[in-house]
């Protein structure tokens, strides 16, 4: 069977790397957001036309939101202070490129984004697969769907739609990047945060690299990003991103870390990591 490229349909692909992981036995756990299986992927196809890695045996879109459906991840809002700090960074560039307007989170998980946005003068939506942040946002008041984002109702336009850590789990980029377009008003900001598998750190890293982890499907690169523009956008800034944790957090990523140095008092250290292996690109919607 011929594979083509879920990004730009080119047929010119081969194999990237073997893997160790088959998604006909994932399940929930295998895709939370703070899922810790560095290592564990399935076998990874490179696209020689846009630079897109993506799996070869892809889930459909309709298998991966029933997994992401079952979602429940505590863990992920006991970092909600440094995730904030990530956001915050995000908004103010967006501010300095669009005026202040509509905004639609997409992955909007527990509504982090969505409460400080709102906070400085952004009116937001979101749009999130798991039941258990998808309650948790409404709870918090916040104007969020529960599904799949190529499902979204196209009655309305938006000033801006932000995507952080999220087309990287998406069976189709392709279709994402349209459906992205026909959201926004022309002239309107797509923010896209994602892994740079093209980044020195990624190649140092290789097979260990903690971007290769089952929820992630596909991969893009400077030059993936670049491709963007064939789907009606234009480049305004692409820079690297910066996350910000606590210790804790970052220790425990791994089983060393969580056998030997699980201690509550880490979780007052906070750290900024400026790892060179992130994408935080700014399009804007043309014509």
């Amino acid at each position: 069977m011929e594979m083509k490229c879920p990004l730009c349909g080119s047929t010119n692909v081969e194999l990237w790397r073997s893997g160790n992981f088959d998604y006909s036995k994932a399940r929930a756990e295998d895709f939370k957001i703070t899922d810790s299986d560095y290592g564990l992927f399935p076998d990874f196809l490179k696209c020689n036309t846009c630079d897109l890695r993506f799996a070869r045996k892809m889930p459909t879109t309709g298998q991966l939101i029933r997994h992401y459906s079952g979602v429940v991840d505590p863990e992920y809002n006991q970092e909600s202070e440094g995730r904030g700090e990530n956001f915050i960074r995000i908004l103010k560039l967006m501010e300095k490129l669009r005026r202040k307007g509509d905004l639609l989170d997409v992955g909007a998980a527990t509504g982090i984004l969505m409460e400080l946005a709102e906070k400085r003068g952004w009116k937001t939506w979101g749009v999130e697969a798991s039941k258990w942040a998808f309650s948790i946002a409404k709870k918090r008041g916040l104007r969020v769907l529960n599904g799949d984002f190529l499902s979204y109702p196209e009655d309305k336009r938006f000033d801006a739609i932000t995507m952080v850590d999220i087309i990287e789990h998406m069976a189709t980029p392709g279709k994402t990047l349209e459906k992205a377009r026909n959201l926004l008003k022309e002239g309107g900001l797509l923010v896209i945060v994602t892994p740079d598998i093209g980044s020195l750190t990624a190649k140092i890293m290789g097979k260990r690299w903690w971007h290769l982890r089952p929820a992630h499907v596909n991969f893009f690169s400077k030059k993936t990003i670049k491709w963007s523009e064939n789907f009606g956008f234009r480049i305004l800034r692409l820079r690297n991103y910066i996350w910000n944790f606590s210790l804790h957090y970052l220790v425990t990523r791994f089983k060393w870390g969580r056998k030997y140095f699980n201690w509550e008092w880490l979780k007052k250290l906070r750290l900024k990591l400026i790892l060179l292996d992130s994408l935080e690109a700014y399009l804007e919607r043309l014509s």
